[in-house]
């Protein structure tokens, strides 16, 4: 099992990944996010095996929270 979490701030992109990851029983969506921030207080408890980050979001972009994750 691929435990994959997205985070991306347009609904409708989240949405149309989502419903393409869930095609494959291999995969589950283990989190979304809206924005950066959002993103760091959700992935630490999600157990993820994937991260799918926006590099442009409001608040911190992908990038930021790939930083801040791994410190």
């Amino acid at each position: 099992m691929i435990r994959v979490f997205i985070a991306d701030d347009q609904l409708l992109i989240r949405q149309g990944i989502r419903t393409l990851l869930e095609m494959d029983a291999e995969i589950v969506i283990a989190g979304e996010a809206e924005d950066g921030v959002e993103a760091i207080e959700r992935v630490p408890d999600a157990e993820v095996d994937v991260l799918l980050l926006d590099v442009r979001m409001p608040k911190k972009s992908g990038v930021d929270v790939l930083r801040e994750l791994s410190a």
